[in-house]
C-alpha cells in the first residue's frame, strides 16, 4: 500500500472518529444507574431521547408527572435550579409518576423521566404559586335514593377516614357498606356489610391496627374490626336505649387518647312527648379491648340530648356538650360539661343560657372541643354564639366562665323576618379557634329567609385572645371538616337560599400560608352531585371527597354516590 493510500485512510479514521464524538456529545444524558454524576466513559450505545413529558403538576407533597404514551418508568430525577438533585422516590410506574418534592413557588425545576428501555424525557418548568390537586382514582359505590336537595337532613349519607398512619381509607355508607383502601396499592383491604341501618361514625384506633365503627340500627351496635375485617369486639347500645323501627339508637361520635381508649356517645331520640323533645343518651369509655372503664352519668341516663366528645390525648380530660329542643328536665341542655378522663367524675359544667325571645332552648351539637394541651375549651352553640374558656383556669378557681363570647351567626331582623346562621363545627388546631356556620333559616314560623345571613355558610379563625384572624364564605354548607398536617378540607353541599347547584366540592385551604383566606384557599374540587364529607391524610398526601346524588325540584337527579380521591 502506498503512502497516499494510508494517509487516506488515517484521514477517514479520524473523520469517523470526530464524527462519532459529535453524536456522543449531542446525545449524552444523565447515566440512568448514577443519574447524579458525570457519564464515564464507555462504547455502550447512548440512550435515546424518550417520549416527550405531557404535563408537570406541582401538588401538596410533591409532582404529578405524565407521559404522552404507556412507557414503563424506572427513575425519575428532579433538580432545582442550582443543578442540585433533590428527589428521586417514585410511586407509579407506566405512564404517570408521582414523585415527593418538597418545592417552592416560583422556582425553577428541571425534571428528567427515565424509561426502562434508557431513553430519556426532559422539561425545565417553573412552580406554580398554589398546588395542583390531582385525582388519583374514583371509587363508584352501591345505588342510593337522592335526597331532596330541599333540605340537608335529606341528604345521602357517608363518612370517610384516613388512618394516623396515613396508609389506609375506610369508606362507609348510608347502606351499612364497609370497606378499606390501601393508598399504597390501591387495592382493597376488606368490604363487609354490617347492618340493614347505616354506617354513623368511624375512626382508626391511634395505632392504624383496628377500627372502630357505629352503626344506626335496631340493635346500634358500637365495632371493633382487625383490618382484614375480623371482629374484635361489638357492643350494643339498645340494651340500655331500647329500640324501634322508628326511633333506633346508635353512636353519633367517637374520641381517642393516644393509649388507645375510646370515648363514645350513645342516644336515642323518641320524638315529642307532651312538648317535650325525648333523648336517652349516656357517654362510655372503654378499654381497647372493649371493657367499659366507666359511665357518664354512672347510673341511669340523661334526658338531654348528647352528639359530641371530645378527649386530649393523654387522656386526662373528656368534654361534652348536650342539646335539645325545647326545655330538658333533668338533665339539662345547652350544657359544657368537662370530665375526669380516667373516672368519668364531673370537673366542672356551665351552662349558656338561650338568646330570648328567638330561642327557648340551645344546643351544643357539633361544637364541643378541647386542645390537646387540656388547657382551652371551645363550645359552639346552635344560634350562632362561638366560646372559649380557659380550662386550667377554671380548675384552679373553681368558677367557670368563658374566656370570650363571639356572636357569629345569631339571629337579626331582616324585613321583620328573624334570621340565623346555623352553627355547624368547632376546632380547635394548634393556636387557632375554626367554628363553621351553616344555611340561613328563619325563626319566623313559615316563612323563608329574604337573603342569606351575612354569617352563614362560614368559616372563622380567632386566635385565643378572640381576635378574628381570617374568615371564608363557603357558599355553601359545610360537614365535618377534614384536618391533616396543616391542611383543611371544607365538603360543601346545597345552599338553601341561593340554590347555587355549581357551589358543591371541595376546598382545600393550607393554614401555613401568611394572610387572609384567599391566600390560605389552595384548591378547590368540584363534584356534580353534593359533597358530604371529605378528609385529609395525617401526612397530608391525600384528600378523600364522598359525593352523594341529589333531586332537584323539577325531580332530576345530579350526582352519583362515590369517593374521590385526590393529590
Amino acid at each position: 500500500m502506498n503512502l497516499k493510500n494510508i494517509s487516506l485512510i488515517i484521514i477517514s479514521v479520524l473523520a469517523f472518529s470526530m464524527l462519532v464524538g459529535c453524536i456522543g456529545e449531542e446525545t449524552e444524558t444523565v447515566n440512568t444507574q448514577a443519574p447524579a454524576t458525570p457519564m464515564p466513559e464507555s462504547t455502550e450505545t447512548q440512550p435515546m431521547a424518550g417520549v416527550p413529558i405531557d404535563s408537570i403538576s406541582f401538588m401538596r407533597t410533591g409532582a404529578h408527572i405524565t407521559l404522552g404514551s404507556d412507557e414503563a418508568i424506572s427513575a425519575i430525577n428532579i433538580y432545582n435550579d442550582r443543578k442540585q438533585l433533590i428527589s428521586q422516590n417514585v410511586e407509579t410506574r407506566v405512564k404517570e409518576v408521582f414523585a415527593d418534592l418538597d418545592w417552592d413557588s416560583n422556582a425553577r425545576y428541571k425534571f428528567e423521566v427515565v424509561t426502562d428501555s434508557g431513553a430519556v424525557s426532559t422539561s425545565d418548568v417553573y412552580a406554580p404559586a398554589k398546588p395542583a390537586l390531582v385525582k388519583v382514582d374514583t371509587i363508584e359505590l352501591e345505588d342510593v335514593e337522592p335526597g331532596e336537595i330541599i333540605k340537608t337532613t335529606n341528604n345521602v349519607e357517608g363518612i370517610l377516614r384516613f388512618s394516623p398512619d396515613s396508609r389506609y381509607l375506610a369508606i362507609g355508607t348510608h347502606e351499612g357498606n364497609l370497606r378499606i383502601i390501601d393508598l399504597t396499592t390501591g387495592d382493597g383491604v376488606f368490604e363487609k356489610k354490617i347492618s340493614e341501618g347505616h354506617i354513623i361514625s368511624m375512626d382508626f384506633s391511634p395505632d392504624s391496627m383496628s377500627l372502630y365503627v357505629t352503626e344506626e340500627s335496631m340493635d346500634g351496635f358500637i365495632y371493633c374490626f382487625d383490618l382484614d375485617g375480623t371482629e374484635q369486639w361489638k357492643f350494643r347500645t339498645a340494651d340500655e336505649f331500647g329500640s324501634d323501627l322508628k326511633y333506633m339508637p346508635y353512636a353519633r361520635k367517637m374520641a381517642f387518647d393516644s393509649d388507645g381508649n375510646m370515648y363514645a356517645t350513645g342516644r336515642r331520640s323518641g320524638g315529642y312527648i307532651g312538648g317535650t323533645y325525648q333523648y336517652s343518651t349516656r357517654l362510655y369509655a372503654f378499654d381497647p379491648e372493649g371493657n367499659i372503664r366507666w359511665k357518664f352519668p354512672e347510673s341511669g341516663i340523661m334526658d338531654a340530648g348528647l352528639t359530641w366528645v371530645d378527649a386530649t390525648p393523654d387522656g386526662k380530660y373528656v368534654v361534652f356538650g348536650t342539646s335539645g329542643f325545647g326545655p330538658v328536665e333533668n338533665w339539662k341542655d345547652e350544657t359544657v360539661h368537662v370530665l375526669n378522663g380516667e373516672t368519668g367524675e364531673e370537673l366542672w359544667s356551665y351552662r349558656i343560657l338561650p338568646l330570648e325571645p328567638y330561642f327557648n332552648s340551645v344546643a351544643l351539637w357539633y361544637g364541643t372541643t378541647i386542645t390537646p394541651d387540656g388547657k382551652y375549651v371551645t363550645a359552639l352553640a346552635s344560634d350562632g354564639r362561638g366560646f372559649l374558656f380557659n380550662n386550667s383556669d377554671i380548675l384552679s378557681t373553681g368558677e367557670a366562665e368563658p374566656m370570650w363570647q363571639r356572636d357569629i351567626s345569631t339571629p337579626m331582623m331582616v324585613s321583620s323576618i328573624p334570621i340565623y346562621g346555623s352553627a355547624n363545627y368547632a376546632y380547635n388546631i394548634d393556636d387557632t379557634v375554626i367554628f363553621s356556620t351553616g344555611n340561613t333559616f328563619s325563626r319566623a314560623k313559615g316563612e323563608q329567609p329574604p337573603i342569606e345571613h351575612p354569617g352563614g355558610n362560614s368559616l372563622y379563625a380567632y386566635d385565643l385572645e378572640g381576635n378574628l384572624l381570617w374568615k371564608w364564605r363557603v357558599e355553601g354548607y359545610a360537614g365535618e371538616l377534614g384536618i391533616g398536617d396543616h391542611y383543611l378540607a371544607a365538603p360543601i353541599s346545597q345552599n338553601l337560599v341561593t340554590n347555587n347547584i355549581d357551589v358543591h366540592g371541595v376546598y382545600v385551604f393550607d393554614l401555613s400560608q401568611s394572610g387572609g383566606a384567599t391566600s390560605k384557599l389552595t384548591n378547590v374540587y368540584r363534584t356534580e352531585g353534593i359533597t358530604i364529607a371529605s378528609d385529609v391524610s395525617p401526612d397530608g398526601r391525600y384528600i378523600a371527597a364522598f359525593e352523594a346524588p341529589a333531586r332537584l325540584e323539577d325531580g332530576s337527579v345530579i350526582g352519583d354516590y362515590r369517593v374521590h380521591i385526590l393529590r
